[in-house]
């Protein structure tokens, strides 16, 4: 395993921050451990040599991969369900009370390999079928790894993968791909669009929408980052529109203009609530 040097770890912990606000200040061990075989696939023997390949690479591909080997692309279908039955149960019928707009816009910030983006599909799919509202939607799936990307773009999951869905959503919403693999309908896919994104870039946050879901993502954040982040999400919401984050991300109420609803649920009412 190729060794960091003091002053190769500062330097990829200092890029690391000012570009995706990502903070490895303690992850000197793990650089060490996820980067070794991206040196090897580069051809060089230490972490300097690789910074300079990265800087000069315009195609942004080092980056990338570098990207998705220091961050944690964790995710399985139905994660934390209690967000999910708020949607199904409390969300759903809030926004679809007084829409007019026709469509739904929601977009999954940090979408990794796709499973939240498709759960939220399915239970809106489900929503406007159990209930005859016909609201339209379409999802916006973000990341800014596209190895990740990929993987949900194809929608292909092994039955390991699949095994914490309904049985029936696995009979109405995915196709057997062999005998161990399931593969996205398209029905879902058509209404999902994958876009590789860092989320501090300045341009983001110019789109709105009726639904957030960027959970899990800040907790890689230091506090610059974060509280930048927020208020993206903040003037990325629609008025009534809602924030879910992860709960282990609770926000602090003196600094922000949206109001908790439910556990690390937030709505943006038109005017703040007192």
């Amino acid at each position: 395993m190729i060794r960091l040097k003091e002053e190769e770890f500062a330097e990829i912990v200092e890029y690391m921050r000012q570009n995706y606000g990502i903070n490895l200040e303690k992850k000197k061990t793990l650089i060490e451990c996820r980067m070794s075989k991206e040196l090897e696939k580069q051809g060089v023997e230490t972490f300097g040599r690789y910074m300079e390949l990265l800087k000069k690479d315009t195609s942004g591909t080092i980056a990338s991969n570098m990207v998705s080997r220091l961050t944690t692309n964790y995710t399985y279908f139905m994660r934390e369900q209690a967000h999910f039955n708020i949607l199904r149960d409390h969300i759903l019928p809030e926004l679809s009370k007084n829409h007019s707009r026709g469509f739904l816009n929601v977009w999954c910030a940090g979408c990794s390999t796709g499973e939240e983006c498709y759960t939220i599909a399915m239970i809106l799919q489900d929503y406007r079928e159990r209930t005859g509202n016909l609201m339209n939607y379409r999802i916006l799936a973000t990341d800014i790894s596209n190895q990740v990307l990929d993987k949900a773009r194809k929608g292909i999951y092994t039955a390991k993968e699949a095994e914490a869905l309904p049985a029936e959503w696995k009979n109405k919403y995915f196709r057997a791909e062999g005998t161990k693999s399931y593969c996205v309908d398209e029905r879902l896919k058509q209404n999902i669009r994958f876009q590789n994104q860092n989320l501090l870039s300045p341009g983001i946050g110019t789109e709105q929408f009726d639904l957030i879901f960027c959970r899990n993502v800040m907790i890689y954040f230091d506090k610059k980052a974060k509280e930048t982040l927020v208020k993206k999400l903040e003037a990325g919401l629609k008025p009534e529109g809602y924030l879910v984050i992860g709960h282990a991300e609770l926000l602090n109420r003196g600094e922000i203009q949206l109001e908790p609803v439910f556990p690390a649920v937030y709505k943006k009412y038109k005017e703040k609530q007192r």
